[in-house]
């Protein structure tokens, strides 16, 4: 699972960059999580690697390692379940 500590941003040119999970190698295909290109209107173009749940179009780079890194933080944490006692096993409702 990637880790938003491990993921950085590097620029390849004046209009591209990947981001990249450090958890793996630079020569291992995994590691390029997302490719990002400036379009001719300015705003940035990503292109997913990795299954994820964000827009395709961003104002900055940064903008969308930022994006990334909060998903990856919000994927990690569990999900509470409430607890309820069995029905009919409620303390306040037990006879005797």
């Amino acid at each position: 699972m990637m880790t938003a500590e491990l993921l950085e941003l590097h620029q390849i040119t004046g209009t591209e960059w990947v981001i990249l999970d450090r958890r793996y190698p630079a020569d291992d295909p995994r590691a390029t999580v997302a490719s990002i290109l400036r379009a001719a209107d300015g705003e940035c173009e990503v292109t997913w690697l990795v299954d994820v749940a964000l827009p395709t179009r961003y104002v900055c780079p940064a903008n969308v390692v930022e994006d990334l890194r909060r998903a990856v933080t919000r994927s990690a944490k569990p999900i509470p379940i409430p607890h309820f006692a069995p029905v009919g096993m409620h303390p306040a409702r037990r006879s005797g």
